[in-house]
């Protein structure tokens, strides 16, 4: 009977975190934002996303990298000065606090598709960082769309 139990509490925690998507307190939300990275890549391309705050003005960039003269680089695509009230809201409606320590597997009999790598520092200090392949937690989509959205209407 006890290992019965143990086992249906076993199962119980590892569903709430499944669902969850992470082992995170997904009640927590997103304050404040230091830094974000988001890296796309694919077989022919790598976009990367990056949040920056100086001189009190939030901005959105989205580099893609190029091969040239010999080496990578990552050139400036396009750019929007952003509410970063409204961007920590996106990212607590897309639950990117939980993403913390997401590692989505790349699924069998696929034989290429996107890798995303993302890291973020919020809440003075808390680091995010989730990573995957053709496996994305909860809100991905939603987010990357929001921030393409973001990019074209400035």
């Amino acid at each position: 009977m006890k290992r019965f139990i143990s086992l249906i509490t076993t199962m119980a925690l590892s569903t709430a975190i499944g669902l969850c998507g992470c082992a995170h307190d997904c009640r927590k939300t997103i304050t404040s934002i230091e830094s974000m990275t988001l890296t796309l890549q694919g077989m022919r391309f790598c976009n990367v996303y990056e949040i920056t705050n100086e001189d009190g003005k939030t901005e959105l960039r989205r580099f893609r990298k190029v091969y040239s003269n010999g080496a990578d680089a990552l050139e400036l695509e396009a750019s929007a000065v952003c509410d970063i009230t409204e961007f920590i809201g996106l990212m607590n409606t897309c639950g990117v606090i939980c993403w913390d320590g997401f590692h989505g597997k790349h699924p069998k009999n696929v034989k290429d598709g996107i890798m995303f790598d993302f890291r973020a520092t919020v809440n003075d200090g808390q680091e995010i960082h989730a990573v995957g392949s053709e496996n994305f937690p909860k809100g991905y989509h939603d987010f990357v769309r929001e921030l393409n959205k973001i990019l074209i209407t400035d």
